[in-house]
């Protein structure tokens, strides 16, 4: 089992080459969660990508209905939100941050991630409780991703950053 210690540096590592090499991440959370999971898993460090609703202060900013299709047939949209989970109750937090400064100035999530000085954040690693104790958001996990889901998410944040990597 990997400490938060453990998970610091590779998901720091990983979550700044993604979020260097795909500029375009606003909305992608399950995309850009899949391949920073499969570069961890590469890096033996053992994580799921959840599937869920986020709320901020009580208020949903994301809130998952229905499942990704595990093979889309055109552009869709979802509205739930992804994050990566770690042993332990560590969330590892990449995409939040680029949506939300996205989001219209009066957005409760953009102001409450402002407030505490993380919209200007690329990730972060939290503890679930913390998440909900010091930022008031609160993660309501529903499923996890598929890896076989991986290739097409991640072909699909590919085609959206013109062919980066």
């Amino acid at each position: 089992m990997n400490t938060p210690d453990d998970i610091k540096a590779p998901f720091r590592k990983r979550a700044v080459e993604a979020l260097t090499v795909f500029p375009d991440t606003i909305g992608q959370c399950a995309a850009l969660c899949a391949y920073i999971s499969a570069r961890l898993t590469e890096d033996s460090i053992p994580n799921k990508v959840a599937l869920g609703s986020l709320s901020c202060n009580g208020i949903k900013a994301f809130h998952y209905n229905k499942p990704i299709p595990a093979m889309p047939s055109a552009s869709m949209v979802w509205d739930g939100h992804a994050w990566i989970e770690f042993s332990g109750g560590i969330i590892g937090e990449a995409s939040l941050f680029r949506t939300a400064r996205a989001a219209p100035p009066q957005s409760n999530l953009r102001q409450n991630l402002e407030a505490h000085g993380l919209l200007g954040r690329g990730a972060i690693l939290i503890a679930a409780n913390d998440a909900l104790a010091d930022y008031g958001l609160k993660y309501r996990q529903k499923t996890y991703l598929a890896e076989s889901a991986f290739p097409i998410l991640i072909d699909g944040l590919i085609a959206i950053n013109k062919g980066r990597p």
